[in-house]
């Protein structure tokens, strides 16, 4: 009978390792989206905040410009310029730098903590004992990602298109409509669709 209950502990273990690595890895996925596209939008600020004064200002240097012409020139740069200070004071004012390094930093530690998982799921210890220690460490920095993450949370959205991608990426039947996903469509599936 022992033998049954550590036969059974030790499988159990070995599947929440499983289920921790693909929910880490879902996770990893949707804040790597995140950090693109805010990403792309920093680049954009920056670039428009250099390109717009070095153009004017090397167009006036290199050629003999006219009072009339530089004002077509500031006319043409004006809006350009305008649409760069809006884009300066929504990345202040919403800390885009600091989401994306949050985004990055939780892609790396997410990503790391998915392959920790696979590999103890994969090659677990042969001893209980060793198992369930190697898991709690891992769990250990799990939860001090997690805690992390309230700062900003996945939505439920979000949540289901990671599991759509982690379940595909796993070979893993869903929950919810029972198939394993083989691309990244939306479905009906309140699991692993509507996103």
């Amino acid at each position: 009978m022992s033998a049954e209950i550590q036969i059974s502990n030790f499988d159990e273990i070995r599947q929440d390792c499983w289920n921790d690595s693909l929910h880490l890895f879902g996770a990893s996925y949707i804040y790597s989206k995140r950090g693109q596209r805010i990403g792309k939008f920093l680049k954009a600020n920056n670039f428009l905040g250099i390109v717009v004064p070095i153009l004017i200002g090397g167009i006036v240097t290199s050629y003999n410009i006219s009072p009339e012409n530089l004002n077509t020139i500031l006319f043409i740069a004006a809006p350009i310029s305008i649409l760069q200070l809006v884009l300066s004071a929504l990345s202040l004012t919403y800390k885009w730098d600091d989401s994306y390094s949050y985004y990055l930093e939780s892609v790396n530690d997410s990503s790391a903590l998915s392959n920790d998982y696979k590999n103890l799921a994969k090659y677990p210890p042969l001893k209980i004992n060793e198992f369930k220690a190697k898991k709690e460490l891992i769990d250990v920095k799990n939860n001090i990602r997690g805690n992390r993450h309230g700062k900003y949370p996945l939505t439920d959205k979000e949540k289901r298109k990671a599991m759509r991608y982690s379940l595909r990426n796993f070979q893993r039947k869903c929950a919810g409509c029972l198939q394993v996903p083989t691309d990244m469509k939306s479905t009906d599936c309140g699991v692993c669709g509507k996103f």
